[in-house]
C-alpha cells in the first residue's frame, strides 16, 4: 500500500514537472512568435502602416499632454487649498477656542486625505 501511495505521489510530481516544462516551452514559443511579428510589423512601411503609427503617436502625445495638464491643475489646486487652509487656521485662532481648532484641523486632514485618494497618480515610463 505504501508503494502505491508513493507511486501516485511521484506520478503527481511528474505531472506537475511536465506541466511546468510545457508552460515554459509555450511561453518561449509565444515570446519568439511575438518578436517575429513585431519585427515584421516594424519593417512594414506601407502608407496604411505609417498612418496608423502616426495616429497612435499623436494619440499618445495628446494623452501625455492631457495628463501633464491635469497634474498641473491638481498641483495648482492643492497649493491654493493649502493657502486657504492656512488663512482659515489663522482666522480660526483669533475666533475659536484651541480645542475646537484641533477638531477643525482633523476635519481638514480628513478632507485632504480624501482629495489625495481621488487625485490622478503620476506614472513613470
Amino acid at each position: 500500500m505504501e508503494k502505491q501511495i508513493l507511486d501516485v505521489l511521484n506520478a503527481g510530481l511528474g505531472l506537475v514537472k511536465s506541466g511546468q516544462e510545457g508552460l515554459d516551452k509555450a511561453k518561449a514559443e509565444f515570446t519568439k512568435s511575438f518578436q517575429e511579428l513585431s519585427a515584421k510589423g516594424a519593417s512594414d512601411n506601407s502608407e496604411a502602416s505609417v498612418r496608423v503609427r502616426e495616429f497612435v503617436d499623436k494619440f499618445l502625445n495628446e494623452a501625455k499632454e492631457l495628463s501633464t495638464a491635469a497634474t498641473k491643475t491638481y498641483e495648482d489646486s492643492r497649493a491654493k487649498a493649502l493657502e486657504v487652509y492656512s488663512q482659515i487656521v489663522e482666522e480660526a485662532k483669533k475666533l475659536v477656542p484651541a480645542e475646537q481648532i484641533e477638531a477643525i484641523k482633523a476635519k481638514f486632514s480628513e478632507v485632504t486625505e480624501t482629495v489625495k485618494k481621488s487625485a490622478p497618480t503620476k506614472k513613470t515610463a
